[in-house]
């Protein structure tokens, strides 16, 4: 499994030891921290440093400037966008200069003339030296699907994007390292990769602790966090959080919806792709194009963690937290879908131990094609494939025992696929039974059991 935020570092210095100069956009969710990743980029290097705020022209102009002023740069008090680059130049001396802005949307939706300005400044000095001009954004609505209509033809002088991906399971393992396995997974199916959620929980209590401090409790921050992100970003939200309550229950169908919401049809596709374009829902799809008349289409699904589990647990209950603890809420409320909740989440984490197992050349093949199977009457967790069709099957079991009757299943449901396995891997936190276990005996290398210790120590 690819080491992310490495990837990401590896992007920036890939054009800062090109030594031309350029203007990035770097963005992603705004629970995936970057600060340690710039960092890392501007160790030892010469760089300006700018948060944008939702703010007049001439109000962000007063601020930057008043920044710079306070770094010994000689300014205006309300300069303009140009005598700001021009005396952030000044601040690299001899020097490339590395130029960050954060939430430069907020200035962009303000003003033309703010990246007019910037690409003159770039195309004026960048010649003679570098100039790495890195634009952070936290709406990935907006960079992926409006900036560039609204930039025009300056969207032209942006060289390349980069949008930073949630963090895998064993990166949160190893920033809980006192942590139970299992405490870890369900953590992980709460926050998943997004890092600046990770400091909201405790390692040294339990995973129920974590919930009822951190989340249940009225008085937690990551309480109202998914309510925030969808107001955020999100206007009508009376039909947004109805959808997502209703995707939360498992109606994941647009047909369903429509049936349950009473809203048009046209109207749920179109709130359904604005979810989709903000990195809430995602539309799942079928691995291969065989048996296509046993899969189910239209599958969307909630691919935000909080979101999830916010409108799977505390949404449709918020009333018992009037009356009730939050011991007695987790109780009554979570526990008991707890388990099949997270086996959604699961099945991502033994998704990345296949991929480490290739990784360390201990997969019977090299992945070039991989997905899920959604049938109308059974699914197939994972498949991989090689180039020359060699194929892998995966089910994962969470808080369950794996048996010959599942492994019977997903032969059935590989035939319904039209596609023939040459190994398979069972994952389970529970164990296999004797069955099972004879199989794995008898032919290793086509029957993997995967069980809590693998996993605990892969």
């Amino acid at each position: 499994m690819e080491d992310l935020r490495q990837k990401d570092l590896d992007f920036l210095n890939r054009y800062y030891e090109s030594g031309l100069s350029n203007i990035l956009v770097v963005y992603g969710h705004r629970n995936i921290e970057h600060k340690q990743l710039f960092e890392k980029f501007v160790a030892n290097r010469k760089f300006i440093a700018y948060s944008a705020r939702s703010a007049s022209v001439k109000e962000q102009e007063y601020l930057w400037g008043k920044e710079l002023s306070a770094m010994g740069v000689k300014i205006s008090e309300y300069p303009d966008y140009s005598e700001i680059f021009e005396a952030c130049l000044t601040v690299a001396g001899n020097s490339p200069l590395i130029l960050v802005i954060r939430h430069f949307e907020d200035i962009v939706r303000i003003t033309d003339e703010f990246m007019k300005k910037l690409c003159d400044f770039v195309e004026k000095h960048g010649k003679e030296r570098q100039i790495l001009v890195i634009l952070l954004s936290n709406d990935i609505n907006w960079v992926e699907n409006g900036m560039v209509a609204s930039l025009g033809n300056v969207a032209g002088s942006i060289a390349d994007f980069r949008k930073m991906k949630p963090l895998p399971f064993s990166e949160l393992r190893s920033n809980y390292p006192e942590m139970s396995y299992k405490d870890a997974v369900m953590s992980y199916s709460v926050l998943g990769g997004q890092t600046k959620l990770w400091k909201h929980f405790d390692s040294s209590l339990s995973f129920k602790e974590n919930i009822c401090k951190n989340i249940i409790s009225e008085k937690s921050f990551l309480h109202g966090e998914a309510i925030r992100l969808t107001e955020q970003n999100l206007r009508e939200t009376a039909v947004y959080h109805t959808l997502l309550a209703e995707m939360a229950r498992g109606v994941n169908k647009l047909n369903d919806l429509y049936h349950i919401t009473g809203f048009s049809r046209a109207k749920i596709s179109v709130y359904l792709k604005t979810l989709i374009q903000h990195d809430f829902v995602y539309k799942a799809y079928s691995f291969g194009n065989a048996g296509r008349e046993n899969v189910m289409k239209g599958v969307y699904k909630i691919g935000d963690p909080m979101v999830n589990f916010y409108f799977r647990f505390i949404y449709p209950n918020e009333s018992a937290l009037m009356v009730m603890s939050t011991d007695k809420f987790y109780d009554i409320f979570i526990s008991a879908g707890m388990q099949e909740y997270v086996n959604e989440y699961f099945k991502q984490i033994c998704r990345e131990y296949i991929f480490k197992e290739e990784e360390r050349g201990r997969f019977p093949f090299e992945i070039s094609e991989e997905g899920e199977w959604i049938g109308k009457e059974g699914n197939i967790d994972f498949i991989a494939q090689s180039d020359t069709g060699d194929t892998a099957f995966g089910m994962c079991f969470w808080g369950k025992q794996a048996t010959h009757a599942d492994y019977v299943k997903l032969h059935s449901d590989a035939r319904k696929a039209r596609l023939e396995g040459d190994v398979i891997y069972l994952f389970s936190t529970v164990g296999f039974d004797p069955w099972l276990i004879d199989a794995a005996y008898k032919s290793p290398q086509s029957l993997k059991l995967i069980g809590i210790e693998e996993l605990t120590n892969g």
